[in-house]
């Protein structure tokens, strides 16, 4: 890896295999590597909160499985929907996840709705555990995210003129980006998301106290990942699904829709409500 300094743009020129080995049809890389180690640090971080709330991390674990299963079939099954014409003339590769292909919003989707199912049949309080899974999953898509930095996986669109532009020029036919885009240096959007989630983060933390309520914390990470991903596509080359807008920013207003409908529908419990409410709350 390079640097290049052009007036006010900076260049990160990436010529390094992101394949560390591979094993007959199975590869290694940087991005699964990322990736397992965003799932232990967001898993290891939710508990962690589980025990400072007094809530049971013995059976948290249970469902942060059930959660991170379905992080992993929605992501996978995002990536298949994405690219349905490559995947139809090969179901098998389908499979094949060792080669890369997840979508992250499909982690999120496949995740929340596994774990909400988990917690509800143990019983356990949804919408505290959702505020333990929030500061968690933006950790984890952080760490994440320099997986997609590391292969070209989250390619933004070409700088062309912009001059004050952080960028990316990949150069190794491994690289997952489309081969229009390699040797041409691109928007680097997994930093933008990753200096975006941290701030989201920070104000998480700054407004902790007016957070507290059963929920909010959920609600407030949902809505503001949702605005990342809607803004910061600005930025990318999806493909573009209606009015102008890119996939990412479709699936960021259907969070948004999905999150608030859920909020109603499913309010947090109050402190005097019953066993039932508990369980929903």
């Amino acid at each position: 890896m390079s640097l290049s300094l052009d007036g006010g743009r900076l260049t990160a020129i990436f010529s390094f295999d992101p394949l560390i080995a591979r094993i007959g049809p199975f590869q290694l890389g940087w991005h699964g590597l990322f990736t397992a180690l965003a799932v232990v640090v967001a898993v290891a971080i939710a508990l962690r909160l589980a025990d400072r709330r007094g809530l049971p991390s013995g059976r948290i674990e249970g469902v942060a499985s059930w959660g991170v299963a379905g992080g992993i079939v929605g992501a996978r099954l995002f990536h298949v929907l994405d690219h349905l014409d490559y995947f139809a003339a090969d179901p098998l590769a389908i499979l094949a996840v060792w080669q890369g292909g997840i979508a992250v919003y499909g982690a999120f989707i496949g995740g929340v709705a596994a774990g909400w199912i988990a917690a509800r049949r143990a019983g356990l309080p949804i919408w505290r555990l959702l505020d333990l899974a929030a500061p968690a999953m933006l950790v984890g898509q952080a760490i994440g995210r320099l997986g997609c930095l590391s292969n070209g996986d989250a390619w933004g669109a070409p700088c062309g003129g912009c001059p004050f532009c952080l960028c990316v020029t990949y150069l190794s036919p491994n690289d997952l980006l489309p081969d229009n885009l390699r040797g041409v240096p691109t928007q680097a959007y997994p930093l933008y998301e990753i200096a975006a989630e941290a701030v989201l983060l920070a104000l998480l933390w700054r407004f902790r106290d007016r957070l507290r309520a059963p929920g909010r914390t959920f609600v407030a990470g949902a809505l503001g990942y949702a605005a990342i991903r809607f803004g910061l596509t600005f930025l990318r080359e999806e493909t573009i699904v209606v009015g102008g807008l890119q996939e990412a920013q479709v699936v960021a207003l259907v969070t948004v829709a999905a999150t608030l409908g859920a909020w109603l529908l499913w309010p947090p419990a109050r402190p005097d409500a019953g066993g039932a409410a508990r369980a929903a709350g």
